[in-house]
């Protein structure tokens, strides 16, 4: 299936069933985000900002239990290296463009519920692994960041499943795809245990991305009480050297509005998955610790403060990052 037809038919589907689906009262919600950055890496010093707006769209559409999605967003940068494009990859502009704000309408399907499974078919960000190791594209922005495809989600007996079949939609490079197989159980209330297997087939151009791989991952998470829980993960590829990931954390709740969190992530280059704009939901060939401290104000309003102390893996240059978040729900 190629994006671009792909693309089209969504598209179409969208602009033909639009009458029937906007008088079914179409249901909104999404979030403005402001985060500031200031890190150093070797030396090098930077002070960014970005805002950030999501839109999500949903609607009753053509029969029961299918429903249509889209996603509307926009990015604003500022700070010193913006241009550059190193807050977050500036992903959906091409390379060399020199813009610091960009809207998008990038996310865009239907979705399908029928007995207890859910089927999401259309363009959609992917989360491969239980925390993200292997693939993360979900905090993107763009209309060239995103995939084309299925994501099949639901439940066999005591085990839960999920399963995707991607194509990528990139600028630095052509037609990659994205496979994956999902499972986890809880052997008891507290415990959850998880793998995934992955394929990533790579597209036409592009430098530093990955290539042609098999993946395989093992997670666990468990709850030791009501304040304090844990998880790990672990996966590695087929490829010849540098081909192992691994994270591990804690998550702590002072009280219903206060928690902290760290973790340590080790991230080799061919460890997970980089297609030249998305990578990792940790920090692609680099390790080191993340600590964090998250307020939440009230339903809609939250803030959150991080530092992260870390080391590229090749060079051994030390890498810090101090970041604020504020993000405001509607």
């Amino acid at each position: 299936m190629k994006k671009a037809l792909v693309a089209a038919l969504a598209a179409s589907f969208v602009l033909t069933t639009a009458g029937s689906v906007f008088a079914a009262q179409p249901e909104f919600d999404g979030k403005i985000q402001y985060q500031h950055r200031f890190n150093k890496d070797a030396g090098f010093e930077s002070d960014e900002n970005r805002l950030k707006f999501v839109l999500n769209g949903h609607a009753d559409a053509i029969a029961k239990n299918m429903n249509l999605y889209f996603r509307i967003s926009a990015e604003k940068l500022g700070g010193s290296t913006q241009t550059s494009r190193s807050f977050n990859y500036f992903p959906g502009q091409e390379w060399g463009t020199v813009n610091d704000a960009v809207g998008f309408f990038d996310q865009f399907g239907v979705e399908i519920k029928n007995a207890g499974w859910n089927y999401k078919v259309g363009r959609q960000d992917a989360f491969i692994g239980a925390n993200g190791l292997i693939y993360d594209s979900t905090y993107g922005i763009g209309r060239h960041i995103f995939a084309d495809g299925v994501t099949v989600t639901g439940k066999s007996g005591v085990t839960n499943i999920s399963a995707v079949a991607l194509q990528l939609d990139q600028y630095v490079q052509d037609d990659s795809k994205l496979y994956a197989l999902a499972a986890s159980y809880n052997p008891s209330k507290k415990l959850t245990l998880g793998a995934t297997l992955a394929k990533y087939n790579k597209g036409t151009g592009g430098n530093d991305v990955t290539e042609d791989a098999n993946f395989w991952d093992i997670n666990t998470a468990y709850t030791f009480n009501s304040k304090l829980d844990g998880y790990a993960e672990y996966a590695k590829s087929n490829l010849d050297t540098n081909n192992t990931a691994y994270v591990y954390g804690l998550n702590y709740s002072l009280d219903k509005k206060n928690f902290l969190w760290t973790c340590y992530s080790h991230v080799e280059a061919n460890g997970n998955i980089h297609d030249g704009m998305s990578t990792t939901t940790f920090d692609h060939k680099r390790e080191g610790m993340w600590y964090g401290f998250g307020h939440t104000f009230d339903k809609t309003t939250s803030f959150a403060l991080y530092y992260g102390d870390m080391k590229w893996l090749d060079t051994g240059n030390k890498v810090t990052s101090l970041r604020t978040t504020v993000n405001y729900k509607f």
